[in-house]
């Protein structure tokens, strides 16, 4: 599969993903082939580079390698893909940015419910106080009882407020990082491009090009 490496003059600088595709439509979308074959990829190459990027700590600039079969390249392919790829990345900002906005009023909306669940954990656990003796058992279930409740009432309310949108943001940073990112593409060398008899079920080859 495709990585990120880090290279010597530049190392300080950007971070560069290396992919091999087929077709530079491989970049967006999967191509029609057999699903069960052992070559089949199951990721774009967007796809792989969202999860290559999130798994790293590190924003810096972002390089694309793309290596494409010689007949699939021309004067304007990097040029299309860049356009491509910006397009697609504000597009999914802005549908992240909604998903974010609809996670944080699901959970105000929840906060309804969670919290006069909420309440009644609290008024068990005040009308736990008053029983007697501490360690019995009726008072024991109606302290625990009146905790889970506000536990439950909160938990998820806030989870959804707070914590929920954060994976949205996240990508929405990868995707800018994506949308400003230099591409460059070039030539796969013969030997790893399929002949002819074997291209129609070709799958998307993501990964770095052969040394």
């Amino acid at each position: 599969m495709g990585k990120i490496l880090g290279r010597s003059s530049a190392e300080h600088e950007c971070q560069v993903i290396e992919l091999r595709l087929m077709r530079a439509h491989d970049m967006f979308e999967l191509p029609q082939t057999d699903l069960f074959s052992e070559y089949r990829n199951f990721l774009t190459g967007i796809d792989f580079c969202l999860s290559e990027l999130r798994s790293r700590r590190t924003f810096r600039p972002v390089r694309l390698a793309i290596h494409l079969p010689p007949e699939e390249i021309d004067d304007g392919v990097a040029d299309r893909l860049t356009r491509t790829m910006r397009r697609y990345c504000l597009h999914r900002i802005r549908y992240n940015r909604r998903e974010a906005r609809a996670q944080r009023l699901g959970g105000v909306s929840a906060l309804r419910i969670g919290l006069p669940i909420g309440a009644l954990g609290l008024a068990f656990t005040v009308a736990a106080s008053t029983i007697k003796p501490e360690a019995g058992t009726v008072h024991v279930i109606a302290d625990q009882l009146g905790w889970v409740l506000v536990w439950i009432g909160l938990w998820f309310p806030l989870d959804q407020l707070l914590f929920y949108p954060l994976a949205y943001d996240r990508e929405s940073k990868v995707l800018r990082l994506l949308s400003e990112a230099d591409i460059v593409v070039s030539p796969i060398s013969p030997s790893a491009v399929p002949q002819a008899g074997a291209a129609r079920n070709a799958p998307t080859r993501i990964g770095p090009a052969p040394r």
